[in-house]
């Protein structure tokens, strides 16, 4: 099984992706309970709810930088044939399968029936991108597939502290310069639209695969001068570089581990202590450095400078992320489902459980309402893997869609 590269699936990705969906999963979830709860009943807990959305809205850019990572390597060839055939066809018949009965779901529940004439007026919902919300992010990776082959051939011509440059610009205009105008309560400092960010992620990938391409080619020309200079073999080579790229490895998994850290303890303090209400989405500037830092340590830790007999011995362990890793993308599409069933049919949510406990202290309840939306996520997330599971197993879905 590959991972869309040149070389073996890697671990980190499945790792990332895996996270990235409970992450989502979570966000839905507590999303899904403040959309349909009076929020003059909680407002005690605004501070935490805005603090887990903090801690979880890194979701979707991890998803975009895996997407840069994979696609606009510097090594991989992708043409316009190519991508439209084997990665666009899988995007477009995943919003036409799911999107269409979303958006024919919110039809009939409108009317409270079921017509025939529904399902073109779903599809045309559905072409013009209103279906159920989470569907957005479809239309976003269909639009960067789309844009990919034209991209690559910018970015093999222009060098790579251009590139730094117009990812410096986006980051600015797109997510500090709207940070400021809301802190300072203006609105003259100049923006770039919102939406940039996203393109701020996916090149951010796209520098993690040229410094991985750059190490290992690096990596491969410092043994071969070792071996044809000095006599020495191979594998002692090979197992002296290993253990090197080990420790190396390993003080950066520390300082980066630490930097996420300090980063999420400080946004949390943030909200909690100093009152701090203001929000935004996938743009806010600490959500993007906490993202690229989340990125930075899976793929830091990712590196593949064991000796190839501890890769083997770890390839076991492998096994099990691949899988959940592979159930991913359709656990995102259907997680919705079991989400508005608990909030909008059977009526339970995090707060209507929270309010039948009849906590007394604002602390209490805190600490309650974060077993809640834990549980909530389990839930859904377990009903989500399940359904998962099943649709995986249709020869058709699993081959052109999932």
């Amino acid at each position: 099984m590959t991972n869309g590269l040149s070389g073996p699936r890697k671990q980190f990705l499945d790792v990332l992706r895996v996270l990235a969906t409970c992450a989502v999963v979570l966000m839905h979830v507590l999303t899904g309970a403040t959309d349909v709860t009076d929020a003059s009943i909680v407002p005690e807990y605004r501070s935490l709810l805005l603090s887990v959305m903090d801690l979880v809205t890194w979701c979707v850019p991890i998803f975009l930088l895996i997407s840069g990572y994979l696609f606009l390597n510097p090594e991989r060839t992708l043409t316009y044939p190519v991508m439209i055939k084997k990665y666009c066809r899988r995007i477009a018949l995943a919003i036409l399968l799911f999107g269409v009965p979303y958006a024919a779901s919110e039809l009939v529940v409108a009317e409270r029936t079921f017509r025939i004439r529904m399902i073109p007026e779903a599809l045309k919902m559905t072409l013009m991108g209103h279906t159920w919300s989470h569907m957005w992010y479809l239309y976003l990776i269909l639009f960067l597939y789309l844009i990919t082959p034209l991209l690559k051939k910018v970015l093999r011509v222009l060098p790579v502290w251009g590139v730094a440059a117009v990812m410096a610009v986006i980051f600015l205009g797109s997510s500090v310069a709207p940070f400021l105008n809301k802190v300072l309560d203006v609105n003259s400092i100049p923006v770039l639209p919102d939406g940039g960010v996203y393109f701020l992620y996916y090149l951010c990938g796209y520098f993690f695969a040229v410094r991985e391409v750059c190490v290992d080619k690096g990596r491969n020309a410092g043994g071969q001068m070792v071996e044809s200079g000095s006599g020495r073999s191979t594998g002692e080579n090979t197992e002296c570089d290993g253990e090197t790229q080990n420790v190396e490895s390993r003080a950066w998994n520390v300082w980066l581990t630490a930097a996420v850290a300090v980063l999420a303890l400080g946004m949390i303090l943030s909200r909690t202590l100093a009152g701090f209400s203001i929000q935004m989405a996938y743009n806010y500037p600490f959500t993007v450095l906490l993202a690229v830092l989340l990125f930075a340590a899976g793929w830091n830790g990712g590196r593949d400078g064991a000796a190839p007999a501890a890769r083997e011995k770890d390839r076991i362990h492998r096994i099990p992320w691949q899988e959940a890793g592979a159930l991913s993308f359709a656990v995102y599409l259907v997680h919705p489902v079991y989400v508005n069933l608990l909030y909008k049919f059977v009526k339970i949510t995090p707060f209507t459980v929270l309010e039948q406990c009849g906590v007394q202290s604002v602390a209490a309840g805190q600490a309650v309402l974060i077993l809640l939306l834990a549980a909530f996520c389990l839930v859904v997330l377990a009903l989500a893997t399940a359904t998962a599971w099943v649709l995986r197993k249709i020869p058709v879905l699993r081959k052109y869609v999932l």
